[in-house]
């Protein structure tokens, strides 16, 4: 039977390394494989072929978070209900202690709504400071075994937390055009979802940072967590920066805070049916963006060291 002139590409070192009985080997012929695409896996990729892969992964990326949202209600009774009932019954105890218990609410023709808005709208941009989990458990399993870039896991649980958000969002519109004094929908109403939108880099931003610094240092996720209740109070959840009329520097101070500037945003298209000032669109804007290429590089650059530590 004759032998079939094809070679395979694993049959090619075989079949170059051979020979017939008692006779030397004398015509080798190297094996010829592309390896343009192959990247040493102690070595970092560099910046354009990170971007590549990560944009290369973004069918992956979409499908993981669909996959993994509503993780945090599954094998509930109530299941996505609680994404509505916890957020308005934590509202409710902060209504409890900071209306009824040490009246912040004077002066504030809508307390309820302005805490239900803040409350609600800052778990967005809570919740991308523990973004460790994003690496953790299969995530942990996949970069071991793959070279795959951390941004994209990064990106995947940014995914999941506005998928989360959705019907939240939608309860709280409810809410406050239900509870009185009633928020009436207005033309400003349309811009809400671009705020949240804007939010998104910064959120990308944020999470890169912390699963970075909490991967390699596991604890330093006590700082976070400290930082995260910190930021909480800080950012004018249940008080007005009227408050403080009279220390002006101390306004100023505030206003820096690009969470509270998110949530004046918010309130102002929400509450008070206007437009808010250009000017804190483009601050908020700024640190949504600035963040966002900051987490990036700063992922990219510790990619190794965090394949490392994950390997520990």
């Amino acid at each position: 039977m004759s032998e079939s002139t094809s070679d395979t590409p694993n049959e090619l070192p075989k079949r170059a390394a051979t020979k017939t009985d008692n006779q030397p080997i004398t015509n080798l012929v190297p094996a010829r494989y592309d390896v343009s695409d192959f990247v040493r896996l102690s070595m970092r990729p560099t910046l354009s072929s990170y971007v590549a892969q990560v944009w290369k992964r973004r069918h992956f990326t979409l499908m993981e978070s669909r996959a993994r949202a509503f993780g945090s209600i599954k094998d509930t009774a109530l299941g996505q209900a609680w994404l509505i009932i916890e957020p308005f019954l934590n509202s409710a105890i902060y209504y409890f202690i900071f209306a009824v218990l040490l009246s912040f609410d004077r002066g504030m023709d809508n307390f309820v709504g302005y805490l239900v808005v803040g409350l609600i709208s800052f778990n967005v941009l809570a919740q991308s400071l523990n973004a460790t989990s994003a690496i953790e458990g299969s995530g942990r399993n996949l970069v071991r075994t793959f070279q795959f870039p951390k941004f994209s896991l990064v990106l995947s649980y940014v995914m999941r937390i506005y998928i989360d958000f959705i019907p939240t969002f939608l309860a709280m519109l409810i809410f406050i055009v239900a509870v009185p004094p009633h928020s009436m929908p207005m033309l400003g109403w349309l811009l809400v979802p671009v705020v949240y939108l804007l939010a998104v880099p910064m959120c990308v931003g944020i999470a890169s940072i912390t699963a970075t610094f909490a991967t390699l240092v596991p604890d330093i996720r006590f700082v976070i967590g400290l930082f995260s209740r910190l930021w909480f109070y800080a950012s004018g959840i249940f008080w007005s920066i009227e408050m403080f009329s009279d220390k002006p520097v101390m306004q100023d101070i505030m206003r820096l805070n690009p969470a509270w500037t998110y949530l004046e945003i918010l309130r102002t298209l929400l509450l008070r049916g206007e437009v808010p000032p250009l000017s804190l669109w483009i601050y908020f804007g700024v640190w949504s963006i600035g963040l966002a290429v900051f987490g990036f590089l700063f992922i990219w650059r510790n990619e190794i060291n965090m394949s490392k530590a994950l390997e520990r």
